[in-house]
């Protein structure tokens, strides 16, 4: 009886013993495939736009059809022994067209030394000195019989105390402005009408009227 209780219990060992084993690790099995990608979540909502940058200012306008002519120096001279004395100036942009209906202006500069300083003082011909000076400078435009095939400019000077000139350099250089009909102010296209006296204006109101560079 005995016998057949120790037959038992090693039979129980045995068995709970190759259970232990049967649990122990094997080799690692194959990988398996891949799982099936996620739904893609859905896109976020797109940011606000900016707010527009201000326009930046309208730049002057230009006057394309305006001509002036360099600064020109005078001729006249230092040394004048007469009453009046002139010189003439080419201007092959006056045409018929700018002597009917557009307008010409010239301008004469003085310049000078004050205190150590160079100024100078632009006029719009005709201009008149007195003093000691009385003198008249004047610019006539040529006609066609006078001027042939290329237009000009007269610069003269007289003596307003009929006097020798002496001095013809007061005004050392010279400049003209050529405004068509179609840029004259308040004008019409067929017209010399304008509603702005030019002859009236300093250099510096032409200058800017017309965006006319130094």
């Amino acid at each position: 009886m005995k016998a057949k209780k120790k037959l038992v219990r090693l039979l129980m060992v045995l068995m709970v013993s190759a259970s232990i084993f049967s649990c122990s690790d094997g080799e690692d099995g194959a990988t398996g495939p891949a799982g099936v990608d996620g739904i893609d979540g859905q896109n976020g909502q797109n940011g606000q736009d900016g707010q527009d940058g201000e326009d930046g200012q309208d730049g002057e306008p230009g006057s394309a059809n305006v001509f002036y002519s360099n600064w020109i120096e005078t001729e006249l001279g230092s040394t004048i022994n007469t009453q009046s004395a002139s010189f003439d100036i080419e201007a092959p942009e006056i045409d018929s067209d700018i002597l009917t209906e557009g307008i010409v202006l010239v301008f004469g500069r003085r310049v000078e030394i004050n205190a150590g300083e160079l100024e100078s003082f632009t006029y719009q011909l005709p201009v008149s000195f007195f003093g000691a000076r009385q003198q008249v400078y004047r610019a006539t435009i040529l006609t066609d019989s006078e001027i042939g095939s290329t237009a000009k400019i007269r610069i003269r000077v007289n003596s307003m105390d009929d006097t020798n000139v002496d001095d013809g350099n007061y005004i050392a250089r010279y400049r003209y402005v050529i405004v068509p009909s179609g840029e004259l102010i308040g004008s019409s296209s067929s017209s010399k009408s304008s509603n702005v006296n030019y002859s009236k204006m300093s250099y510096e109101e032409i200058k800017a009227q017309f965006n006319i560079p130094e």
